[in-house]
């Protein structure tokens, strides 16, 4: 079916629903063209793929919103990382700014915009700079670099390990390790045990979530003291976690095909969001808060409305599984990223 068909089927039953509604007060037709609206979804295009040329997508980020004054890169850009390359891309045109080679699993960018990141198999975390593309300091560890996470301070670095390893918390200015406090609750509770992968700071940088050693559980921890505040038990292999941007609601993307939503405050599940036929492995909150992408092994994206859990929309985005999701600091496009090596934007508001 053409874009066309698509709009025009949609306006047809819009306009069905109206008269329907003017004459006889249904609502049953509203529920149909709503339903329409998220059947078409399913087969809208991408405003725009990047090849990355078979190089898969293992994860993309963007660049925060910058000013000229603060930056010399003033426009948002993303990042991907691959199997053979990192690539940086002017992601509103498509152009193709950057290649960095070596393979990398997990990209990031530093809050202000100057610094990407990104880590590998070999067990480095490269920092370069994003203006010039060069290296400024590589931080290195004995296992695989699978996740990459910077405070919204840009005082600390995070970086999380494959096969069981612990998380570690990095000076990334100095490229010194920081130790974590003594805590006599610290050893007891796990944080020694800290299997770190997926991680994400609180939005002001006290706290950080990180799954713990069965990987079914999120714990929270404070990162000034080592203690142990809360845990969030999925009761399923944890694949992805995000955190809204007023700190409130915790996201978990788990390999039951669901994502669940908790208040962080209290430790309350809010929500269960079903409807994926595959795990969930990506989660993203938008930046309002309102909306929450997820990425499925089943190749699609969904779109859901936080504060109702409702299904907005989906998007059969990819061939093989979608690794990785991430809003546009504008919160009007979507970037995702697979095994097929193709960057996906995504038109999610006008």
């Amino acid at each position: 079916m053409t874009r066309n068909q698509i709009l025009g089927k949609v306006l047809t039953v819009w306009t069905l629903t109206l008269v329907t509604t003017a004459v006889c007060g249904c609502t049953a037709l509203t529920a149909k063209f709503q339903d329409s609206v998220s059947q078409s979804s399913q087969n809208s295009q991408p405003l725009r793929k990047l090849s990355t040329e078979s190089d898969s997508g293992y994860s993309v980020a963007y660049s925060p919103e910058v000013s000229k004054a603060n930056n010399a890169v003033a426009s948002t850009l993303l990042a991907s990382a691959g199997t053979k390359t990192v690539k940086l891309w002017h992601p509103s045109t498509g152009k193709l700014i950057r290649t960095i080679s070596g393979q990398a699993w997990a990209v990031n960018f530093s809050p202000d915009g100057k610094i990407l990141a990104s880590g590998g198999q070999n067990g480095n975390l490269n920092l370069w700079n994003v203006d010039t593309g060069e290296l400024i300091r590589t931080l290195q560890h004995s296992q695989p670099v699978i996740d990459i996470v910077f405070s919204s301070d840009g005082q600390t670095l995070a970086s999380g390990l494959d096969q069981g390893a612990n998380m570690r918390l990095w000076n990334w200015r100095t490229g010194k390790i920081i130790p974590i406090p003594d805590d006599s609750h610290a050893a007891t509770k796990g944080f020694d045990n800290f299997k770190s992968v997926p991680i994400v700071f609180s939005p002001d940088s006290q706290t950080l979530f990180a799954r713990n050693a069965s990987a079914n559980a999120i714990q929270l921890w404070n990162i000034n003291t080592g203690k142990f505040l809360r845990s969030f038990d999925a009761q399923s292999l944890i694949n992805d976690v995000a955190i809204s941007a007023d700190g409130k609601i915790l996201a978990i993307g788990i390999r039951d095909k669901a994502i669940k939503l908790w208040n962080v405050n209290t430790g309350k599940l809010i929500n269960t969001l079903t409807g994926h036929t595959g795990e969930v492995r990506a989660v993203a909150f938008s930046p309002d808060g309102k909306t929450l992408a997820s990425g499925s092994q089943d190749g699609s994206i969904k779109l859901w409305n936080v504060s109702t859990g409702k299904l907005m929309s989906t998007f059969m985005a990819q061939k093989e599984q979608v690794w990785s999701v991430a809003f546009n600091p504008d919160g009007k496009t979507l970037a995702s990223g697979s095994q097929d090596g193709i960057i996906k934007i995504w038109q999610v508001l006008p």
